[in-house]
């Protein structure tokens, strides 16, 4: 077959042949640039450095050209967007044995749900280019789609077989004019290598220095020709992660006030159980029977995974045939089958309200009084039964008590995942004369079944703290239906098993996505255009695409009731959308080889989108790139990328749930005016006292939100501009660099207001007419924000945000050697994110509530050095993240106590040795020297039950040692 063309992503391209050669363990970690482009990572020894011409891209043995990046695929052209690439042999070399831990050290990328996302975590791995949200972030398998595995569009990593990626193409910022929706923040492609050959076995091992968490990996690929038209590949892979607790680290095992490091920071739902009397203090019962106002908190953090338990089976088939000398079939098959567990603290009753009868046998004389003398608190609720009628419970002569007792018998509230995922892709490609074709078609799914263990029921609690008197001294339920069993939470003793048989309830959720594609690509040479200045005419590529988005969510009937006290009310979702697009791109040579202009080139690009849930939307690029000279060259382009909102988005019905608040307003001192709109919004008035308020902190860092979905959602809109220079100078052989500016802005963002930002536009003009005081409820009792499903605060969807980011990356490499023999290597792969504003608060170097609590650095580098001789290598590497600032919500005389997380530096090292060109063995040591994660608090970490800490952003397990093998054959 003649020279085979390849459409993929963004253009680029990576010399395939050298993931075989002998590399050292962490040389392919950092960004390796395409061809023509500084490269920062060392695949190759230095005596076999890549002399490829800049304005070439080299080819695989096969002859087939990889492109990268634009629909046109032709080696000659340059790229006016950077590209970052990552080896797939690095996954190998540095034991990444999922997607997300190679990419999480990669500077352009946020922290995103992973191996430490246990609350809140949904069992995924995802990847936050820019820190724009994972949903802006395109994920594609050699250039097209990957399927979502939830209704919010996101692609779960540890879908993805990681024994056959040949690289990973990065592109950041839109390109949406290439591959449609969702390509705001930008692209990750993961390429696959499509030509093995030979049978690769790869197995490893690691461990923690604490003697925990191990992993285990194993991946068997195998390749063979189908005589000398084609070839057929499968790999199949099993992973195995066990899980480490909070509790296992001594830096994150004890939850503290983050304010002043001396007063507790856990939950007031506790052990034994606490209560909240209207028109007194919080009282505990003591084991005497007696009550204390020195409430003792519950510590959470130590039964909360900071790594959770994973295993996964997955495998992958690839086939390609040629059916003539220009026509090539090619067909995929993936399927990867996941299973995660997440932990929480134990389940609890959450200050709930709850009718307590004077009979009540369970009553000690102390609690008796601090529930119905009327006379020392005229300020209790003692109901007088004209409620009945809607709380059975609410009887004449019954108190009202919000009760806080942590149920810790049922050992953890745990949520179990299993998704199960499939892709098929099929296609016929090759030549038309000048011009390559290529059509496809693809389908994926994707099945996750959780279920979420462990959780009270209201109603059953309701029921089982309803006791009176049989009238013989025994304590039996009013109610008795059901077979119901008396609760005892008014002793220090434990809760008996089968009163917590009745009162404890699973719920189930069942999600399905889907996702069809098919489409067709036509680009080559337009010899009509054809500058007379330039060696080379235009090249174009015209190309159609429809997609079909189903998903679905159900849940069983007693989640969908909002019954359970923690885990909420389920959403039932079901919805649909497609789209109809086109698209043109082209290319054009202006200058080439001539004084002082060795190229000068434009790039253009079109799609069109006629989406049937938002109508048309239009996307486009344009820039270009221009060398004086051989080996240095500028490029500059400005993209229109847009975002249709998704499935969740659009049809999620509107529910109570839970989200994070570390302040409240309405706790502490405050102003008249503060008072009012605390007290319109629900809070009792007995609560405030000359300016000082006794409404509780939130419990745990958390309080109720109204969430939902918007079927009137438009969609976000992105401009991308980015100017850089890349310099490859052939004098300075070895030699490469490159320096990219970039801007993000991002219009009519769905956002879903954080509850601190609602309270913010409440607060900050606390006036009755002020409609975001209006729409917040509080709870009657003791005026906080949780309760039952009626107090809250609204969350809504809507296209109510901007946000905008701007910075620097950069990337420099060296790499020589000696007569010796010796040879080694440089690196640095860095990113300055000069600004990152969302609704016009700067994020950028600050951590805490304002920014939805996650540290942004300004600053990260991997940077690395490299030295081997014959079959030996070793490589250290560097990770660096700059200091960050509490934002304004904890900053200041009355912020928390840790007012900057300083600079951290992270240090690996790994050795590697081949045998006989057949069999490499590894052994690396992460985290060399231990450094543990900066400490703030745990009402100001990422959240409660986060270790007090941010585990998605810095190491909290600790050392690490790995043993790695590969044996090819």
């Amino acid at each position: 077959m003649n020279t085979r063309f390849r459409t993929a992503l963004l253009s680029s391209t990576l010399i395939a042949s050298a993931a075989l050669v002998a590399t050292p363990a962490f040389a392919q970690a950092t960004m390796t640039p395409p061809a023509g482009e500084p490269d920062t990572t060392v695949s190759q020894p230095a005596e076999s450095t890549d002399t490829t011409p800049v304005s070439q891209a080299p080819t695989d043995a096969q002859g087939e050209i990889i492109v990268t990046g634009s629909r046109i695929a032709r080696p000659d052209l340059e790229a006016s967007s950077p590209v970052a690439v990552i080896s797939g042999e690095s996954l190998r070399e540095t034991n990444n044995v999922t997607v997300e831990q190679i990419l999480a050290v990669n500077p352009q990328f946020a922290s995103g749900f992973g191996q430490s996302s246990n609350n809140p975590g949904d069992g995924s791995a995802t990847a936050n280019l820019r820190g724009l949200e994972e949903e802006r972030t395109l994920v594609l398998i050699d250039g097209k789609r990957a399927p979502a595995f939830d209704t919010n569009g996101r692609v779960d990593l540890n879908s993805i077989p990681t024994g056959l990626i040949k690289r990973i193409d990065i592109l950041t910022g839109g390109a949406s004019s290439v591959y449609g929706s969702d390509a705001i923040a930008g692209v990750v492609n993961f390429i696959l290598d499509d030509r093995f050959k030979g049978i690769r076995l790869d197995g490893s091992a690691q461990t923690y220095g604490e003697g925990d968490g191990e992993i285990y990996n194993a991946t068997l690929t195998a390749g063979m020709p189908i005589g000398d038209r084609g070839n057929i590949i499968g790999s199949i892979g099993w992973t195995k992660r066990n899980g480490v607790f909070f509790g296992d680290r001594s830096c994150c095992s004890v939850a503290v006030d983050s304010y002043d490091f001396t007063a507790s920071g856990g939950s007031s739902n506790t052990v034994p159980t606490a209560f909240d009397i209207p028109g007194a203090d919080r009282i505990q019962i003591q084991p005497d029977g007696s009550v204390t106002t020195d409430v003792a908190l519950y510590n959470f953090n130590p039964v909360n995974y900071v790594q959770s338990p994973f295993r996964r089976i997955n495998a992958m088939l690839i086939g390609r045939y040629e059916l003539t000398d220009n026509i090539e079939a090619y067909a995929r098959a993936m399927y990867a089958d996941n299973k995660v567990q997440l932990q929480l603290a134990p389940t609890a009753t959450a200050g709930f309200g709850f009718n307590i009868d004077p009979s009540n046998p369970f009553l000690s004389p102390d609690l008796y009084d601090a529930f119905f003398n009327t006379t020392a608190n005229p300020d209790l609720i003692i109901n007088d039964g004209t409620d009945v009628a809607n709380d059975p419970t609410a009887r004449a002569g019954t108190s009202n008590v919000g009760i806080r007792r942590r149920i810790i018998e049922t050992g953890g509230r745990t949520e179990d995942f299993r998704t199960k995922s499939q892709q098929y892709v099929g296609g016929l490609r090759g030549d038309l004369g000048s011009f390559n074709w290529d059509v496809f078609a693809q389908w994926g799914q994707s099945k996750k079944h959780t279920v979420f263990r462990n959780d009270l029921s209201y109603t059953a609690l309701q029921q089982a703290l309803d006791v009176v008197d049989d009238g013989n001294g025994n304590a039996v339920c009013f109610n008795p239906a059901n077979g119901c069993v008396p609760l005892n939470l008014f002793t220090t003793e434990p809760l008996s098993a089968d009163s917590i048989a009745f009162v404890l309830r699973d719920a189930i959720e069942d999600s399905k996505t889907s996702q069809f594609i098919a489409g067709g690509n036509l680009g080559g040479d337009l010899t009509l255009l054809h500058s007379p200045l330039a060696a080379h005419p235009a090249a174009i590529a015209l190309g159609v695409e429809y997609r079909k988005e189903k998903g679905s969510t159900a849940v069983d009937p007693l989640y969908a009731s909002g019954d359970l006290i923690y885990y909420g009310q389920g959403q039932n979702i079901s919805g649909s959308y497609d789209v109809r697009e086109v698209y043109g791109e082209m290319k054009l040579p202006l200058i080439e080889d001539r004084p002082y202009i060795s190229s000068l080139g434009l790039e253009l690009g079109v799609r069109y989108s006629d989406y049937s849930n938002v109508g048309g939307v239009w996307s486009y690029k344009y820039g270009g790139d221009y060398a004086p000279v051989r080996g240095f060259r500028f490029r500059t382009i400005y993209q229109r990328a847009v975002r249709a909102p998704n499935i969740y988005e659009l049809y999620s019905p509107v529910v109570a749930g839970t989200g994070g608040l570390s302040f409240d307003p309405c706790t502490g001192t405050v102003t008249a005016a503060v008072q009012a709109a605390c007290i319109a919004q629900g809070a009792p008035a007995s609560r405030f006292n000359n300016g000082v308020s006794s409404i509780p902190d939130p419990i745990s860092g958390q309080i109720n939100i109204f969430t939902g979905g918007n079927q009137n959602l438009e969609e976000e809109v992105s401009d991308t501009f980015t100017l850089g220079a890349v310099l490859s100078p052939t004098l300075i052989r070895g030699f490469s660099a490159s320096v990219d500016y970039y801007k993000i802005k991002i219009k009519n963002a769905i956002s879903d207001t954080s509850p601190s930002l609602t309270l913010d536009a409440c607060f900050s003009n606390p006036s009755p007419n002020n409609p975001a005081c209006t729409s917040i409820v509080r709870n009657p009792i003791d005026g906080s924000l949780s309760g039952d499903t009626t107090i809250g605060v609204p969350s809504q969807l809507g296209n109510v945000a901007s946000i905008a980011t701007k910075g620097f990356d950069f990337t420099a490499g060296y790499r020589g050697g000696v007569s010796s023999g010796v040879h080694y290597a440089l690196n640095l792969a860095a990113t300055w994110t000069r600004s990152y504003k969302f609704n016009d608060t700067e994020c950028a170097g600050f951590f805490g509530p304002v920014c939805d609590y996650e540290p942004m650095p300004t600053w990260k580098h991997v940077a690395e050095a490299t030295v081997g001789s014959g079959p030996w290598s070793s490589n250290t590497r560097w990770r660096y993240l700059s200091s960050v600032d509490a934002d304004s919500d904890i900053s200041g005389p009355d912020g928390i106590l840790v007012q900057q997380i300083p600079s951290y530096s992270y240090f690996d090292q790994t050795f590697s040795y081949n045998l006989a060109d057949r069999y490499q063995f590894r052994f690396g040591v992460l985290n060399v020297f231990n450094k543990k994660p900066p400490f703030v608090g745990d009402t100001t970490g990422a959240t409660a039950g986060g270790g007090g800490t941010f585990p998605n952003t810095y190491d909290v397990l600790g050392r690490a040692f790995f043993v790695g093998a590969t044996a090819r054959f």
